[in-house]
């Protein structure tokens, strides 16, 4: 069967809808692995039937994140019908009906544990059935299966607005490099409530590192709602803490479109901020707004490897590959250090079908940041499309351990042990990752084209 690496989409490098102003949005870099000859069979012509059903009795799920798998065989085409009624109520809260004639054989589904209005399903028993229909309008027998949806708590969302403390920032502001460089605060909100201000270095959040970029991302995810958890960070030479306790992340974030002109105004010339106004503009899906305040940037300012980086992930935002590329290229000269320039680099290589070329801009990322689960997930997809696919199990097994919470890491690692033909252990992996996967779009091509055809 043809392997192949489906609407890759890497998550906005510090989690657009965190409000923490890293991107790479945009990235779809798609390959394709080696190819397994099949041999053709007589098309089915009876009548629908469905059999051997495959769903959890206990769908254990985070809250507002709740999705699950449900798998079936089928033994002709059709169309197919998902029904969930809540055994509470006796009402059917959900439906989900496939376009005709969907292919039979192994037939799988992620099923989004939402109402048909698009609200959380609560908490407590429900009923799952399933029915398929041919193009002569046969109906095979429905099966059914009584599940119950358990919540774990909500991921929780921070009240600020973070860019990396980069060398060169940490430089101008005359303060030690890492952590993440608070530059604006939501008003009265829970990170003012514990005592940060503008300026302030994030140092430790809920008892992990959050040194670097990578840390950073991966402790964004792992951020539980509506509990307390202690925050470290500094204050110049000071080191202070405080505790917050942050609300569920579907609660929109603050806006910080008018703070920012502000704070700019007032340094015009600081790295950190100018970044982070820019880094929002793109945030909120404005990229020639990004554009003219860079544009705007002191002349020594915008040619500097954060400058260029900017640039980078402003063409990319507007689908410029080339320029973007162009732009992660004189970044990267000017900084060959600069980890989310790699990280651009090798994302923009990747979408350009350069797969080779990304190989070493992955892996120069992974070696600028090496708690970055992104990096080593691309890498892995890199290494998959390279037919390297032991170094492959290895970047995608890394990237899973730093980021348990990182859908990509599963996907890859669940797509390279398929590439060997360990695919039992690959589809369990691959399955782990679409169970995080948000974008219902990538998950059914995921399905489609990596899924059904390679389960055991």
């Amino acid at each position: 069967m043809p392997l192949t690496i489906a609407a890759l989409a890497a998550p906005t490098w510090a989690v657009a809808q965190q409000a923490q102003g890293t991107t790479t949005s945009g990235t779809t870099p798609t390959t394709t692995g080696s190819t397994t000859p099949t041999t053709s069979t007589p098309a089915y012509t009876g009548p629908p039937r469905l059999s051997g059903l495959r769903l959890r009795n206990l769908v254990k799920a985070q809250q507002g994140h709740a999705r699950f798998m449900l798998g079936m065989k089928s033994a002709g085409p059709g169309t197919f019908t998902v029904k969930i009624t809540s055994l509470k109520d006796k009402k059917v809260v959900r439906t989900i009906t496939t376009a005709p004639n969907e292919p039979g054989g192994e037939v799988w589904f992620l099923v989004q544990a939402v109402n048909d209005q698009g609200y959380q399903l609560a908490n407590g028993p429900y009923s799952v059935s399933i029915s398929v229909t041919d193009a002569q309008g046969r109906k095979a027998k429905v099966l059914k299966k009584n599940i119950k949806l358990e919540l774990t708590p909500p991921r929780g969302r921070l009240d600020g607005f973070t860019v990396p403390n980069l060398p060169a920032i940490a430089r101008q502001l005359k303060i030690p490099e890492g952590g993440q460089l608070v530059t604006a605060l939501g008003p009265k909100g829970v990170l003012v409530t514990a005592g940060l201000r503008r300026g302030d270095v994030i140092t430790k959040m809920n008892n992990l590192d959050v040194t670097t970029p990578g840390q950073w991302t991966a402790a964004l995810k792992a951020l539980p709602a509506d509990t307390a958890v202690p925050i470290e960070f500094r204050r110049g030479a000071e080191v202070r803490t405080g505790t917050i306790s942050v609300p569920a992340d579907w609660n929109p974030a603050p806006s910080y479109e008018k703070a920012f002109p502000v704070l700019v105004k007032r340094n015009p010339n600081k790295l950190g901020y100018l970044l982070a106004a820019a880094r929002d503009r793109i945030d909120a899906g404005k990229p020639d707004d990004a554009q003219k305040l860079l544009d705007k940037w002191p002349k020594g300012l915008k040619t500097t490897g954060i400058g260029q980086m900017l640039q980078g992930e402003i063409l990319l935002d507007k689908d410029d590959l080339k320029g973007a590329l162009a732009a992660y290229n004189r970044a990267v000269k000017a900084d060959p250090n600069l980890a989310p320039a790699l990280l651009g680099q090798g994302l923009v290589l990747s979408r350009l079908d350069r797969t080779a070329d990304a190989v070493p801009a992955f892996q120069a990322a992974v070696a600028a940041d090496p708690g970055n689960a992104i990096a080593q997930a691309f890498l892995a997809y890199a290494l998959i499309a390279t037919d390297q696919f032991e170094p492959a199990i290895a970047a995608a097994t890394e990237a899973v351990r730093l980021d348990p919470n990182y859908e990509d890491g599963y996907v890859a690692l669940g797509l390279a042990l398929i590439a060997t033909n360990q695919k039992a252990q690959g589809v369990a992996e691959l399955k782990k990752g679409l169970l995080l996967i948000s974008d219902q779009k990538r998950a059914d091509q995921l399905i489609a084209e990596n899924l059904e055809p390679n389960h055991p």
